[in-house]
């Protein structure tokens, strides 16, 4: 589960502001700057969240996702590594492929490779958003929406993961009334 404090704020740079963040806001924030593919923002936002610490390797998926969306590839694996270690190599390798897909809109195999993960990592609910994500590029929105009711589920509801999944689902919901 993520951190759901909102006791440490993080003073963060990005887009030309500084703002005072708790983990989940940065998350957030960061989040939907990478959506928006402002990977250099985003990374900012990700590195100061790995300050406080990153028990769930949030902070540090999430960072390497921006390295390769910088078309930094060899620091978004190293980061991967340094992060999962020996022990959990073929998740590095999972995820160094998907970001590098998603950087190379490779969206098909990027789909694979997170679908798998979704099914092999369920400590990690970060995969379940970000297949959704990729899941309405794709124009399949009622799977997207499965994928974020999963990863609100994955990070028990409290966390940052949680936040934003609830958020995606709402917004997809409210503009499917609106179609």
């Amino acid at each position: 589960m993520t951190p759901a404090t909102h006791e440490h704020h993080l003073n963060i740079r990005a887009a030309g502001k500084t703002y005072s963040l708790d983990f989940r806001q940065a998350f957030r924030f960061g989040y939907t700057l990478l959506r928006t593919r402002k990977f250099k923002d985003a990374a900012s936002v990700f590195e100061a969240m790995m300050h406080l610490g990153d028990h769930d390797h949030l902070a540090a998926i999430m960072l390497a996702y921006c390295k390769a969306g910088l078309k930094d590839y060899a620091a978004s694996n190293a980061l991967l590594y340094e992060t999962f270690g020996d022990g959990e190599k073929t998740r590095a390798e999972q995820l160094h492929a998907t970001f590098v897909y998603l950087s190379l809109q490779m969206w098909p195999d990027a789909a694979e490779e997170l679908t798998a993960m979704a099914r092999e990592c369920p400590d990690l609910p970060v995969i379940c958003l970000l297949l959704g994500d990729l899941l309405v590029i794709q124009r399949r929105r009622t799977k997207a929406i499965l994928c974020w009711r999963l990863a609100a589920k994955r990070d028990h509801d409290g966390g940052a993961v949680a936040m934003v999944a609830r958020q995606l689902i709402a917004s997809q919901t409210t503009s499917r009334e609106k179609t």
